[in-house]
């Protein structure tokens, strides 16, 4: 079924010289031990996964989707040369792993999705995630109107959405969970200029309706930028993991719609920008060098053979 809905948009930070709105994501039945990721409790909703992959500056959300390579909002992305943290663990006490990041970076195409390099790779403590690379279509736009469509092997998935935390914490570690299932996707959401940003939106539903989840969310203002996961069977590791989906984007209709910038419709751009960003690890390095030396003496000695 195709909705057309004339929505207001709103984007979940002001506008800059206004001052950023750090208001923390709206979860129903929010306690800190079962969705504040630093209270450190086995009840967290997403104790079982690793969220070492999520970094925060003083006030950005920062993704890894490659030791060196992280994912945000254009319109909420971290500055050139601001320092991100990740945590290996969920405890608060524990000792970041900080990156910062460099020019190498940029806004993805016509959209809101940004994708930034860090000055090195992380170290093995701290994950990358895995992001959807299933392409998603539906209807344009009509003017301020736009088609909510099916969004396919996503539609009605249970996701788990990210934002800041209604417990004090220092910025690096203001990360709360909360749920929704994924109403549909929608091509083109016209905001900010953007004239290819693709989105998956999420219906803040009551209690009352059957689509509502135990700990239902929405997005306010502040969490622009932070990720959208929904859960999937991870083949390398046979357990279950956390597939990146995007990056919260905005919020429609008095905060009644909830939409990310769907990462899948960029993900040939993306997988190249990390095949030309990517940083060799030591071992590797050593193995290219090693090659080019064969290489060299190759061109003197014809019995030489590369077997790298």
């Amino acid at each position: 079924m195709v909705m057309a809905r004339t929505l207001i948009l709103a984007l979940l930070v002001c506008w800059a010289g206004l001052g950023s709105i750090q208001a923390a994501i709206t979860i129903d039945g929010y306690t800190a031990p079962t969705n504040d990721r630093f209270t450190n409790s086995n009840s967290f909703i997403a104790s079982q996964f690793d969220l070492s992959g999520i970094g925060r500056t003083n006030g950005q959300w920062a993704t890894l989707i490659a030791p060196n390579v992280v994912v945000s909002a254009f319109h909420a992305r971290p500055a050139t040369g601001s320092v991100v943290s990740f945590y290996a663990s969920n405890d608060p006490n524990g000792t970041p792993v900080q990156r910062t990041v460099t020019a190498a970076n940029q806004k993805i195409g016509s959209t809101d999705l940004w994708i930034g390099v860090l000055d090195s790779n992380v170290p093995n403590s701290i994950r990358s995630f895995s992001f959807s690379n299933t392409l998603l279509s539906g209807a344009p736009p009509v003017g301020s109107a736009f088609s909510v469509g099916n969004a396919g092997i996503f539609q009605g998935a249970n996701a788990y959405l990210v934002g800041l935390s209604p417990t004090s914490h220092i910025p690096q570690q203001s990360q709360a969970f909360g749920r929704n299932r994924i109403t549909g996707y929608s091509e083109n959401v016209p905001f900010l200029s953007n004239t290819d940003n693709d989105s998956l939106i999420m219906d803040y539903d009551s209690s009352s309706n059957a689509n509502w989840v135990e700990y239902e969310s929405r997005f306010v203002g502040g969490d622009s930028g932070a990720p959208m996961f929904v859960e999937y069977f991870n083949t390398t590791t046979q357990k279950q993991d956390l597939l990146l989906l995007g990056t919260n984007a905005f919020v429609a209709n008095n905060g009644t719609f909830s939409g990310i910038n769907y990462i899948g419709n960029q993900a040939a751009f993306i997988n190249n920008f990390v095949s030309i960003s990517a940083v060799p690890e030591p071992a590797s390095l050593s193995l290219v060098l090693s090659c080019a030396t064969i290489f060299i003496v190759g061109k003197y000695n014809r019995r030489a053979k590369l077997r790298c």
